[in-house]
């Protein structure tokens, strides 16, 4: 409810007066959210996240924002998305997936525009992070280690199967080789994804 001083009350007498009371009152939130503005399609932008995301901690629907570094109009500019998509990898193989979804862009004087936009490139991923297809944050690779220590499983299974000799020594062999290398792949365990404050990544605007 608007409480008017007890000074103005002569002046509403006047409707001019009264109706400049009214509109300002009524215009103000509107005001304090900031204009809106239109982001053009195919932009791209460099942005540093503002918060640290992963796979395992982070739940899909939380939301993060991050700011422009690129010179140019839309430098110290805030970015806010939120978690779109987790999927994470199996203990053998396959990559841990991760969607960023981008909802709006809120310049340093308040304007602000609703953007979608896609991942293009990350900048130093701590463990090897990589762009996917429309844009999806993967995993790195399980690396050399894991197939090292695989082939480390076979070479097992042949060396048994040698010392306990003839076609049942060499199933056995085959079985106990096999399971140490396929323990070993699987102590690994599942893929993560590690997005830091303070990563930098290119996202580039698309049409909705």
């Amino acid at each position: 409810m608007l409480r008017l001083n007890s000074s103005l009350k002569p002046r509403l007498r006047d409707p001019l007066t009264l109706l400049l009371l009214v509109a300002s009152g009524c215009t103000s939130p509107i005001l304090a959210s900031g204009p809106r503005f239109s982001v053009p399609e195919d932009l791209a932008l460099r942005i540093r996240l503002d918060d640290t995301l992963t796979s395992t901690d982070s739940q899909v629907g939380d939301p993060f924002s991050a700011t422009v570094v690129d010179e140019g109009a839309y430098r110290d500019a805030r970015v806010y998305g939120h978690v779109a998509q987790i999927d994470e990898s199996g203990r053998i193989k396959g990559h841990t997936t991760m969607m960023l979804e981008f909802d709006r862009l809120v310049m340093p004087d308040g304007r602000r525009a609703s953007i979608h936009a896609e991942i293009v490139e990350l900048y130093d991923a701590p463990s090897g992070e990589k762009v996917g297809v429309e844009g999806a944050i993967q995993s790195g690779g399980r690396g050399r280690t894991t197939i090292e220590h695989t082939a480390i499983g076979a070479g097992a299974a042949a060396l048994l199967g040698g010392i306990f000799g003839g076609g049942k020594g060499a199933g056995i062999g085959s079985v106990v080789g096999g399971v140490g290398g396929l323990g070993t792949t699987a102590f690994k365990g599942r893929q993560k994804i590690t997005l830091n404050s303070g990563l930098e990544m290119l996202i580039r605007t698309t049409p909705r």
